[in-house]
């Protein structure tokens, strides 16, 4: 009689602890729904539909994270800002983008205003454009920066322009370095960046980006070091 006592009792703690166990345990949908299709597969006559795995969605659109930081770049103008016209040279190296100058200013702040502040400096487009585009182009995580230039469109040969009127041509050039300085007052150092007049279509602005090679006294160009390297 004992024993049937002592065998009950450790049937009921054993029980008792299964079901404790089971209270305590959970399960993730997404990682278990696989496993209950691959159930009703094995168990099931009809055809299920193929459905995507848990981990992979559609996405519009460029990446910024993949590719070179020229590549980022095109992907962060295609994404924000209409009106793009990007071309690469061949080696991908140079990029060129041309746009109208309100799209762009819409990226970087107002136009021929000075002394802005980073605060100020990063409300243009959601305050995500510009400070995304200066940390693109200083390339902290590669060790390689690239250089923008910043060249406005003006009917005429600047040159020419300036000689027969200067006070316009020096309000197209405030204009131009009011850009640089939206770019200087973000973060981008000056050594990045320059602005300037190109003789082109009016309303628009040309964008050049390529990488960065530090002036030598000697007139060599400094070679970059790449992270790890020495």
């Amino acid at each position: 009689m004992a024993n049937q006592f002592l065998a009950l009792s450790l049937f009921v703690m054993l029980l008792s602890f299964f079901i404790v166990i089971n209270a305590m345990s959970n399960f993730e949908e997404a990682k278990a729904r696989p496993v209950l299709r691959s159930i009703s597969v094995a168990f099931s006559t009809k055809s299920l539909v193929e459905e995507k795995a848990p981990s992979f969605v559609d996405a519009q659109g460029d990446s910024y994270t993949q590719g070179d930081a020229i590549d980022h770049v095109e992907a962060l103008f295609r994404a924000q800002i209409t009106g793009t016209d990007i071309t690469k040279n061949s080696q991908g190296t140079i990029m060129h983008i041309r746009l109208p100058v309100r799209s762009f200013e819409r990226g970087v702040g107002a136009a021929g205003e000075s002394g802005l502040g980073p605060e100020k400096a990063r409300s243009g487009a959601g305050g995500f454009f510009l400070p995304t585009l200066v940390s693109l182009l200083q390339a902290k995580k590669t060790g390689i920066p690239y250089h923008m230039e910043i060249l406005l469109n003006i009917p005429q040969n600047p040159a020419e322009a300036f000689n027969k009127n200067p006070k316009i041509v020096g309000t197209a050039l405030k204009q131009a370095g009011g850009y640089a300085e939206k770019l200087e007052a973000a973060g981008l150092p000056a050594r990045l960046v320059n602005a300037g007049l190109t003789l082109g279509k009016e309303g628009y602005v040309d964008l050049y980006f390529r990488r960065y090679r530090p002036i030598n006294p000697l007139g060599e160009s400094v070679k970059q070091e790449a992270p790890g390297e020495r």
